[in-house]
């Protein structure tokens, strides 16, 4: 960390994002209900990242590479987005940028899912995503594998026809 982000109090980290520029009113929306929310909790330190026109599955996208770049300098205490659907393209996604918020010691609340992993049932939720990822990868390559063990085995019979 360095000393001026040190120096500096950590911010709320806001982000929200529509997919095409014709939902302009979903992204107010969206803003609206967060800073309601930071309002509602007392959270007066926050800065919003928005997305405007950038579809989800991108996986770089400009507020919220951003923002990601300021919680890894240690800028961001908690990232709250108004669902899982506006911040990760994928369940591995969402996973993914969990576990590295985790690790930097960033909280994150999603305003739809009324989820926190600052609380037991979040932190609950968290590892319970992070099983059914892990099953996910591993039945993938069970699949991969027994692909491959099929071919040779149907190639094996082609050279004896």
């Amino acid at each position: 960390m360095t000393t001026e982000t040190a120096n500096k109090a950590k911010i709320t980290a806001l982000y929200a994002r529509t997919s095409t520029v014709d939902q302009k009113n979903g992204l107010e929306a969206q803003i609206r209900t967060l800073q309601e929310y930071c309002e509602r909790n007392k959270i007066t330190n926050f800065e919003i990242f928005a997305d405007d026109g950038i579809s989800g599955t991108k996986a770089s996208r400009p507020s919220l590479d951003r923002m990601m770049a300021l919680a890894r300098t240690g800028g961001v205490e908690r990232n709250i987005v108004y669902s899982f659907s506006r911040y990760a393209r994928s369940v591995t996604h969402l996973l993914s940028a969990l576990e590295e918020l985790r690790a930097l010691n960033v909280g994150f609340t999603s305003y739809t899912e009324n989820l926190d992993t600052n609380t037991p049932a979040g932190r609950a939720f968290f590892v319970i995503i992070a099983a059914v990822s892990q099953l996910e990868r591993d039945l993938i390559v069970e699949r991969v594998k027994n692909g491959l063990k099929n071919a040779k085995m149907k190639e094996a019979m082609d050279d004896r026809h």
